[in-house]
């Protein structure tokens, strides 16, 4: 799941939604100047009257701030919501009783991600990792985010694990330096080996990358295997001995990515 991001305060860029190959992020949160956030919400619910696309996310406020009323407003158009700054279920005793749309969150406080296996609801679905919100909350400096740092590793592998452990589609974090595409790249790369589903981008380009690295596996070859085996039974092909495990696997590739 590859995204990117548009300001509800930027007209230009939300005059470009239509043509945008990929998942589209609406964002009233971060990147949206506090005195322009009921701007950025008219123009959200103007796009959505008149450009209706089925690959949009909305990203709220915080619920302590304007989220609930913008889940209110934006409730009727039944895309996703994206929830920042959740610790704990509790806090959505009221988004449960607003709206019955797909729910997103973002995983940036210390308690959502140390306690990632309790925020399990029908109605979650994908959880984001915030790096730099968890790193500030844990008064870690960002220049630890590099390649060579264990600490990272560890944090992606727990996300990924935790997060597939719900049934809920982990999806990995926004690379800022987005003029370094080549870094972009490498840490698409790496989230994708953690079995992390995708990742934010901030531009054409990186969604481009995004795209190429996070690439849905041959539908046509995991077909055959699946019915191959559903026939046969155990069988071998190209040096591959196929039994029930690789069977699963393939089975799963067909479910995740084309039903």
């Amino acid at each position: 799941m590859n995204y990117i991001m548009i300001s509800g305060d930027n007209k230009k860029h939300l005059s470009k939604v239509s043509n945008i190959d990929g998942i589209v992020m609406l964002n009233l949160e971060d990147g949206v100047a506090k005195d322009k956030k009921k701007i950025a919400l008219q123009n959200i619910v103007n796009l959505l009257e008149t450009t209706p696309n089925k690959n949009i996310v909305i990203r709220i406020n915080s619920l302590d701030e304007s989220g609930i009323e913008e889940i209110k407003v934006l409730n009727k158009f039944g895309f996703p919501f994206r929830i920042p700054k959740v610790n704990n279920l509790s806090e959505l005793k009221e988004v449960f009783e607003i709206t019955k749309n797909e729910l997103h969150l973002s995983i940036e406080t210390k308690e959502a991600y140390f306690n990632l296996k309790t925020l399990y609801h029908s109605q979650i679905t994908t959880f984001y990792l915030g790096i730099l919100d968890l790193f500030d909350e844990l008064k870690l400096n960002h220049n630890l985010i590099t390649f060579e740092n264990k600490l990272i590793d560890n944090i992606l592998i727990e996300f990924s694990l935790n997060t597939r452990y719900l049934g809920v589609e982990p999806v990995g974090f926004v690379y800022q330096q987005y003029k370094d595409l080549d870094g972009f790249r490498k840490w698409c790369e790496l989230q994708k080996s953690y079995g992390i589903k995708g990742v934010g981008c901030i531009t054409p380009n990186q969604l481009k990358i995004a795209n190429e690295v996070f690439v849905k596996e041959d539908k046509n070859y995991a077909k055959m295997i699946v019915e191959r085996f559903e026939k046969e039974g155990v069988f071998t092909i190209d040096g591959l001995f196929v039994d029930e495990p690789i069977y699963k696997n393939y089975k799963m590739i067909l479910g995740e990515y084309y039903e």
